[in-house]
Formats: structure tokens, sequence, C-alpha cells
């Protein structure tokens, strides 16, 4: 009996020990494994092959759609539109690139500047918003280095302002600001910039 019970807890003990292996190496490796950064997607050609080339002035190119898609789907927007598009393209030599994030927007005037890294791309993003009969018209900035250059893609979008609409285009209009995804479609835009 006093052997039965002693092999029996050394059982216990050995799936015990076992079980804390097994879960603290999973914690330790789950997220290396599934929650990887994504710095290093690369944009198949056949993702921006029906986008438009601006051609600058400077001999500058950039690749955009006319236009915006909602990249997770293909499908272009329905309720946000462009108000100046394609970006002007801004071209310096790089003095020094810096941003001064805070709740001040491009001009001094009241909206957001925020540092973000995508791709390994350093953006300075700067908005100012407006509103106007129901639609609100932000003005964007997004600064970067390409090279020894200082790069700024300057344009505006509209956003309707979903409550004025019934359901179901209500609905659609904020489900559409939720999967939109400005940010990754400029660093696309960004990462096609030939100088």
């Amino acid at each position: 009996m006093i052997f039965e019970h002693s092999s029996s807890s050394k059982k216990i003990l050995l799936a015990i020990i076992l079980a804390v292996l097994f879960f603290g190496t999973l914690a330790i490796l789950w997220p290396k494994i599934f929650n990887r950064p994504a710095d290093k997607i690369v944009v198949p050609d056949e993702e921006t092959a029906d986008w438009r080339t601006f051609n600058g002035d400077n001999g500058a190119s950039f690749k955009y759609p006319e236009n915006l898609p909602i990249l997770s789907t293909g499908a272009s927007t329905n309720y946000i539109r462009t108000q100046e598009w394609p970006p002007n393209l801004l071209i310096a030599d790089n003095g020094g690139f810096s941003c001064q994030e805070g709740g001040l927007g491009i001009g001094g005037r009241p909206g957001m500047t925020i540092q973000k890294t995508m791709d390994s791309i350093v953006y300075c993003i700067e908005n100012v918003s407006e509103g106007a009969a129901g639609t609100v018209y932000t003005d964007y900035t997004y600064t970067f280095l390409a090279g020894n250059k200082l790069v700024k893609f300057n344009f505006t979008l509209a956003y309707p302002q979903c409550v004025n609409y019934d359901d179901p285009q209500k609905t659609a209009c904020e489900q559409e600001r939720q999967t939109f995804d400005l940010d990754m479609l400029i660093n696309r835009m960004a990462k096609s910039l030939q100088l």
C-alpha cells in the first residue's frame, strides 16, 4: 500500500512538472510564433497593378489608387471620399527628420501629430479636421525619409458623419470607417516611390 501511494504521488508530481514545462514553454513561444510584427510586409506588384502613376516635376513618381480601397477586401470606399487627391509630393534634402508629437496639427491649427513606424519606415503623420454640412474634411501630411531625401505626401479626405444616415447606410458607413486603413494605404504608396 505504501509503495502504491508513493508511485501514484510520483506520477502526479511528474504530470504537474510536465504540465508546467509545457505551458511555460507555450507562454514564452506563443508571442514569437503567432504575434510576430508585420514589419517585413512586401506589397506584391499585382496589388498595385491597377493603380495610377503620379509623375512629379522633379522626376519622382509613385503609385496611387484612383479610388480609395479597403485593403482587406479590395473594394472601393462608398462613403469616405477624396477631396484633394492624388497627394501633393514634396521632396527636400534631408536636413534632419523630426516629429513633434502632440495636439497641434498642420500650421499649428488644432489637430494631431503622431510618429508611427510601418514596414521599417518612420512616418510623422499630421492631420487637421474641419466640419461642414455633415462632412468632416481632414488634411493629412505624411512625412518620411526615402534614401537621403525628406518626402511629404499632402492630401485631403472627406468623411461623412455616419449618424446623419438611416440604417442600413448608417451601419455600412460605420463599418467602412472601421475597416478603412489609411496608414497602410499610404505606406504602400510610399513603398512605390521612385526618386
